[in-house]
């Protein structure tokens, strides 16, 4: 039968108290404070060395089964590199970069999956799950086998990111620019489809919008994410952000962030959460009542992006959501020092460590380390800037590329 969530919050403004069962005591230890606002007001360079202390340059092998297309994304596992290439997903060894495998396919058949992004790891299991319209998880090894397939209860719509819990499946349903009548923010259920608990979104309900009250749809991508907007009759607007991880795991911890929130959580077990941290954004809050209002948002400050490992947190934030041209702004909390710093995306993190290209993270691995993936020209137009990197050797494997090769993947550990 299903039960009802429980919410174990602090008091952390708006957001809890949009919570609807009583607040208790957010943890032993506290909640994170990330003083965002402090660091917007003294802007300072960002640095690879906040983040890691080695950094690793994997060239990936090319050859006619992996040929790797524009716009590729990226996962990090414990020991492979998987690369998502228009419908293709190739698996890399991590250490060496040699091509391993294809894994799964887009089709109709009963092992096909569609089209769409990277598949969810599975860190219980070792599998990964590909989602198949309109209500399965279709589950691959990492040598490219078929293990069957989980069943998403529905309705509402299929959820927009997943994580697991020893043998449930957490769905996040990302329909913060949706009038979803169900206003589900998360679910677990079982690989059958038998829904355990559900969570309704933190965030004020929207007002219900008809097709003839839009008046334009565009979409942007900013920094690591790209956004769906709807400007309505009204003057009014909603949001829908895509590319952001809601769900994450760090140190066997289960975050989870919602758009139009300033807080982290914990999902402490199936059926409670706690606030972990909170991005103290100040007088740049972007209030999630107010989010479908673009006059006078033009100074707000919307937290999106959250990578994390055990000793630190980068976020991205967006200024100016509804301008023509939103600023993005990289940040990092140091969760020893407890400080945080910031500074324009645009200038990426100085490679501090090895004076290579400015580093933009994409994604963090498995084992906490933050990477992106680059492309080989750009590799070589550093290079033919930076003769002297020849007689550096952490630049070896990177001085036989030329422009037909794969991308090369940045780890930095």
């Amino acid at each position: 039968m299903k039960k009802t969530l429980t919410y174990v919050t602090g008091a952390v403004g708006l957001m809890l108290a949009a919570c609807q069962p009583s607040a208790q005591k957010a943890s032993e230890g506290g909640l994170l404070h990330i003083d965002v606002a402090g660091a917007m007001e003294v802007l300072t360079e960002l640095k690879v060395s906040d983040l890691g202390t080695h950094v690793r340059y994997v060239p990936l092998e090319t050859n006619d089964s992996c040929l790797i297309g524009r716009n590729p994304e990226i996962k990090v596992l414990d020991k492979q590199i998987l690369v998502k290439s228009g419908n293709d997903l190739y698996g890399f060894d991590k250490e060496t970069g040699r091509f391993l495998n294809s894994i799964g396919h887009v089709g109709d058949d009963p092992e096909g999956y569609s089209q769409g992004g990277l598949p969810i790891y599975n860190d219980y299991n070792g599998l990964l799950y590909f989602v198949r319209q309109p209500d399965q998880l279709q589950k691959f090894d990492l040598q490219g086998n078929y293990r069957g397939k989980d069943i998403v209860p529905t309705p509402p719509a299929m959820p927009t990111d997943y994580a697991f819990i020893d043998t449930l499946t957490v769905g996040c349903y990302n329909n913060i620019g949706q009038q979803n009548t169900h206003n589900r923010s998360l679910a677990f259920f079982t690989e059958t489809g038998e829904l355990t608990d559900t969570m309704n979104s933190l965030l004020p309900a929207l007002p219900p919008m008809e097709i003839t009250d839009i008046a334009q749809i565009y979409v942007k991508k900013f920094g690591n994410m790209g956004a769906i907007f709807t400007r309505f009759q009204n003057g009014t607007a909603s949001t829908s952000i895509a590319g952001v991880p809601l769900l994450w795991k760090t140190g066997g911890k289960l975050r989870f962030k919602e758009i139009f929130s300033d807080t982290l959580y914990n999902i402490a077990r199936p059926g409670s959460i706690m606030p972990y941290a909170v991005l103290e954004t100040g007088k740049w809050h972007f209030p999630a009542e107010a989010r479908q209002e673009t006059s006078g948002s033009g100074n707000k400050l919307l937290p999106t992006i959250v990578l994390e490992n055990d000793s630190v947190i980068f976020f991205q934030c967006v200024r100016g959501l509804y301008e023509d041209e939103p600023e993005v702004l990289n940040g990092i909390y140091d969760k020893t020092a407890s400080t945080t710093r910031m500074t324009q995306e645009s200038q990426g993190i100085a490679d501090d460590v090895n004076g290579f290209l400015p580093f933009h993270p994409n994604t963090c691995g498995t084992q906490g380390e933050f990477a992106q993936i680059v492309e080989a020209s750009e590799v070589l137009e550093w290079l033919d800037g930076h003769p002297e990197a020849k007689d550096n050797p952490v630049f070896t494997s990177l001085l036989h590329l030329n422009e037909e090769n794969n991308p090369i993947v940045i780890l930095v550990e």
